[in-house]
């Protein structure tokens, strides 16, 4: 009997334990789903905020793209209005550059007008300073030509200037070069800037032009009378516009008188700069109004100067004087080898 209740009471047992592993189970279960529910709602939560935040980040996407293209916008337009801009400023400005240069083109004749008037002014208060100052040298130690005041003066060597020469009882002032080989060179003709107008007429040659300090020529009359008085030498001297030097030395040279036409004389070449008087030796003198050349070209008129003038010439010291070297013409001052 004993033994019976016993495998009873183990019998209630085990359905109490299954019973208990049942409930065990069913709330385990339970549990587990509320475990993966609340697991759902979380994942489901956070995939709300990613996905606020992912809408978010494309609106701001949207709001910078719709920015950007704005500003392009904006650019574009701003470039557009730069270009115009740029392009009437430069239509201006070519505007006004085009004034200018049409007020410089009307203003430069009355610059050269202007500038032409000072020099004329400046020549003229050097022309009465030079007429003054060789008024003053009148009274001043004289010869019979440079060579001769030299000779009587020893102190004037290397003293260049206006003296005074005593010629047929008349008085002329004379510019002597007191320092080129060896001094006591009158000086019969002289080019400096082209002040003094050198293609004039036969009186003018005849008589003598200019002012003996400056620009002149001293007269035929007065070459023959100084040529016929004693042996004379003639020495050229002449520089290029690059300051290279020349001359020319005639041992004999003289000049006749009015009745020759001023016959030139001249003959014993020596120098560096060449021969070019021996083509007009025995030749006439020829101004502008007078024409003895052997050519029936007229020298004179057509080298628009004067001289002894032959088929014309290879030479020619009284031509237009010019502020740059030409080459290719024939009357501007020319002396040829």
């Amino acid at each position: 009997m004993y033994g019976q209740v016993l495998f009873d009471d183990m019998g209630d047992q085990q359905r109490s334990a299954d019973l208990a592993l049942y409930f065990m189970r069913t709330e385990f279960q339970q549990f587990s789903q509320d475990i993966e529910r609340m697991v759902m709602k979380k994942i489901d939560r956070v995939a709300n905020i990613i996905e606020v935040k992912i809408n978010k980040m494309e609106t701001k996407n949207n709001e910078c793209f719709t920015t950007i293209h704005k500003e392009q916008r904006l650019l574009s337009q701003k470039s557009e209005y730069l270009v115009t801009n740029l392009s009437t400023n430069i239509e201006k400005i070519n505007d006004q550059m085009s004034t200018i240069h049409t007020e410089h083109r009307l203003f430069r004749p009355k610059m050269i007008s202007v500038a032409t008037k000072v020099d004329t002014l400046l020549y003229n208060c050097k022309k009465n300073n030079l007429e003054a100052r060789e008024n003053v040298l009148n009274d001043m130690r004289n010869g019979s030509d440079c060579a001769n005041i030299l000779e009587n003066y020893p102190d004037t060597r290397l003293r260049d200037g206006v003296y005074n020469i005593m010629v047929s009882n008349k008085t002329k002032a004379v510019y002597c070069d007191m320092t080129t080989d060896n001094g006591g060179w009158t000086v019969i003709q002289r080019r400096v800037n082209g002040s003094v107008d050198f293609n004039r007429n036969w009186a003018d040659y005849k008589n003598g032009f200019g002012f003996a300090e400056h620009e002149h020529w001293i007269g035929n009359d007065m070459l023959h009378v100084l040529t016929s008085l004693k042996p004379q030498e003639l020495r050229v001297d002449m520089e290029r516009f690059n300051g290279e030097k020349a001359y020319a030395v005639y041992s004999n040279f003289s000049v006749g008188d009015e009745a020759s036409k001023y016959q030139l004389q001249v003959n014993g070449y020596s120098g560096t700069a060449g021969d070019g008087l021996n083509y007009n030796t025995n030749m006439k003198f020829s101004t502008r109004d007078q024409d003895n050349d052997e050519c029936d070209c007229d020298c004179a008129n057509e080298r628009r100067s004067a001289w002894w003038f032959d088929y014309c010439a290879y030479a020619n010291p009284n031509g237009l004087y010019t502020d740059s070297e030409k080459t290719g013409s024939t009357y501007y001052i020319m002396w040829s080898k």
